[in-house]
This record gives structure tokens, C-alpha cells and sequence, in this order.
């Protein structure tokens, strides 16, 4: 029988891709790399000058691909500034606070390593997620905190924010649940594609 209630069925579907993700991490270990070369060519076209722009990263749990490692660095050559997310305050609202490569990190309200809280918080105009499953359609399946959608709801009434999904090819997943307040991504870059959102 099949679950018709999108938040059940994004609750079932997490147990499956997150054990495909430990998978494909350990098949993959070459990932956090392979992303940098497959990023260059898309993010350089998109964002010709990013001097002066913010792009934020994850630091990486468990199976996620980890953007400090290599992507970093290459963003820091091309001009960005760089943040990484931090949830604060009773209410677990997301803020991006700047970080450098080395800077520090704290746990924060998620359990999560983040930039300490006296680091300045920025608006980012790149926001790379992580992802236990995607499509091509944009839609990202995310561990159930809803943090980055709230986050990305507020930044998207005040500029444009693009959204890129980080993960492996092999978490792509026809079929997703949708619930209403699901911000979608723009692309979705792996470890050998970068896939642009195709629109319905």
C-alpha cells in the first residue's frame, strides 16, 4: 500500500538512502575531490565575478561529502567568502556565520561542528546543502530538521539565493515526497555531474 502522506513517507524512505549513502561513501572515497573538478567549469559560468559574494558549505557528518576538504579552497582562489551554517536559539533557527579553513568550531543547538557564535553573520548569494536523496526536478530530501528550508525561505524574500545540493550520483531518487514548505535546489552537483534543475 502506498503512503500517501508526504512526512510519513519522507520518514521511510530516510532509512533506505541513508544506508545507500554510507554505500556509496565507501565506494566512492575519491568524492570530495572528483567535485572540485566537476564544479569549476558550471559555478565559474554562473558566477563570473563572485568577489565580494558568500557561499555557504556544511561541515560534513558520517557519509556526507565534506565541501571544507578541496571545494574550499578552490572557492577561496576564485574571490568567495566563505560561511558555514550554525543553528541558534530556542526556536533552531539557521544563521550563516563567516569561516575560514581552520577557523575554530563549536557544537551547536543541532549537535552540529559550526563557526562560533561571535563570528559575523553573512547572507550567502551559494548555499551548497547535503542531501540523503535528490531529483532532477529540484527536489532534495533532507534529515527532517527542516532547518535549511526555513533558512532558505527567509534569504530567498530578500535576494536571490542559489541552491546547490552536494551528494553522490547514485542517491538520485525518482519519486520524492513533496510537503509545501520543501525549498527546491537549482542544481545538484556529484562526484561526476553537475545537473542543472529541469524545470516542470
Amino acid at each position: 500500500m502506498a503512503i500517501t502522506d508526504p512526512a510519513v513517507a519522507k520518514a521511510a524512505l530516510r532509512l533506505l538512502v541513508r544506508n545507500r549513502r554510507k554505500q556509496l561513501a565507501l565506494e566512492h572515497p575519491e568524492a570530495d575531490w572528483m567535485i572540485v573538478d566537476v564544479a569549476k567549469g558550471p559555478l565559474s559560468a554562473r558566477f563570473a565575478d563572485p568577489a565580494g559574494k558568500v557561499a555557504a558549505l556544511y561541515a560534513g557528518v558520517g557519509a556526507e561529502i565534506d565541501p571544507r576538504r578541496h571545494l574550499a579552497a578552490w572557492l577561496i582562489e576564485q574571490g568567495w567568502t566563505l560561511a558555514l551554517p550554525r543553528v541558534e536559539g530556542e526556536d533552531g533557527h539557521m544563521v550563516f556565520r563567516q569561516w575560514t579553513p581552520g577557523d575554530p568550531l563549536t557544537r551547536d543547538e543541532a549537535d552540529i561542528n559550526a563557526p562560533e557564535p561571535s563570528r559575523p553573520a553573512l547572507e550567502p548569494d551559494l548555499v551548497i546543502t547535503p542531501l540523503l536523496a535528490f531529483d532532477r526536478k529540484g527536489v532534495r530530501l533532507g534529515q527532517g530538521g527542516g532547518y535549511y528550508d526555513r533558512a532558505l525561505e527567509t534569504l530567498r524574500t530578500r535576494k536571490p539565493v542559489f541552491m546547490l545540493g552536494l551528494g553522490y550520483v547514485g542517491q538520485e531518487t525518482h519519486g520524492l515526497p513533496v510537503e509545501p514548505h520543501d525549498q527546491r535546489l537549482d542544481a545538484i552537483l556529484t562526484e561526476s555531474e553537475y545537473i542543472a534543475v529541469q524545470e516542470d
